[in-house]
């Protein structure tokens, strides 16, 4: 839900009618994961996110109506030999199952506050579970190790947990050309975006044309030393001077952050680790970093460097899903 939570936000603050569909089971290859929502309005014409490549869209947003005329929870199940005409079959040929349910601010069971609680755990990335039966809706304190939507049988009811969590950071080593274009890159994708230069001239946000959640105008070490970096996190380090690179790598590879990466040439990258090697990392460690940064697309210009450094992202991000 994070990625369409910016949009579906006013919906909630201005208790709008809507209906939200949720895929909770997914066979591959399906274009859409367990967890993609949809959020479709009262109205039929507006509607947030997206629980397919748009092969079933439709049907879903009719089941919606329905939801909200009577109140009652769906099950749509999409794939060969579901009983759906073939135009609204999933074009890959998977499988997937959706579930319908008004918002929750529309049931009876569930108060303003219950919705500002959900606004609250959104807006500040909260970790938690939101757990629905279809008439009653509650919230959860979860650690971050927890991060799957999920649907399971609790006595008669199918009960839908959905989790709420931190977004995805990105820290940016350094504001340069490249880093204005990554930073727009990574907003796109939700990004959480802390940009880390203790380059007075360069991290200044006037430059940036997508903002960064936060600047820092420090040396990376005590910068990072204020975050906890998890397997989630990211970190790209693009100054091209070791000095601060290299300050920015080892306080990364001390934490289980998901990604690291850094600019440079083949030739470079292999001093960085000459240099990095001398202060204790095991090779194993040192492998951690992507370098030269970025999928082999042939890049020249910092916005073409940006995309590959965005879709080497994505690839190791998705690796395992």
């Amino acid at each position: 839900m994070q990625d369409i939570w910016p949009q579906l936000r006013n919906w909630f603050i201005a208790r709008e009618r809507f209906a939200l569909a949720t895929v909770v089971k997914a066979s591959k290859p399906s274009p859409r994961g367990v967890g993609s929502v949809l959020a479709i309005h009262e109205d039929g014409e507006r509607f947030i996110g997206s629980v397919s490549a748009g092969c079933v869209e439709h049907e879903v947003i009719e089941a919606a109506r329905l939801c909200l005329d009577d109140g009652k929870v769906r099950w749509l199940k999409f794939g060969p030999g579901e009983g759906f005409p073939w135009e609204i079959e999933l074009s890959c040929g998977g499988s997937i199952e959706v579930r319908v349910e008004p918002a929750p601010h529309l049931r009876s069971g569930v108060n303003d506050t219950f919705v500002d609680e959900v606004l609250r755990s959104l807006d500040e990335h909260i970790p938690c579970v939101w757990r629905s039966d279809g008439e009653t809706d509650s919230l959860e304190a979860t650690a971050d190790a927890f991060r799957e939507t999920y649907e399971r049988i609790e006595g008669e009811a199918r009960v839908l947990y959905r989790f709420l969590g931190r977004r995805k950071r990105l820290f940016v080593i350094g504001a340069s050309h490249i880093a204005l274009h990554l930073v727009s890159a990574a907003k796109m994708l939700q990004y959480e975006v802390v940009v880390i230069d203790p380059r007075e001239s360069y991290a200044r946000e006037e430059r940036f044309q997508s903002r960064p959640d936060e600047v820092c105008v420090e040396w990376p070490e005590g910068a990072l030393a204020r975050y906890r970096l998890t397997d989630t996190d990211a970190l790209v380090a693009i100054t091209h001077d070791p000095k601060i690179d290299d300050q920015a790598l080892a306080a990364a590879l001390r934490t289980p952050c998901g990604y690291l990466g850094a600019l440079g040439s083949k030739k470079s990258h292999a001093a960085r680790l000459k240099r990095l090697a001398k202060l204790d990392f095991a090779e194993e460690n040192l492998a951690r970093i992507f370098g030269p940064v970025g999928i082999d697309i042939g890049s020249k210009t910092p916005a073409e460097i940006a995309v590959s450094i965005v879709a080497q992202l994505i690839r190791e991000r998705n690796k395992d899903r």
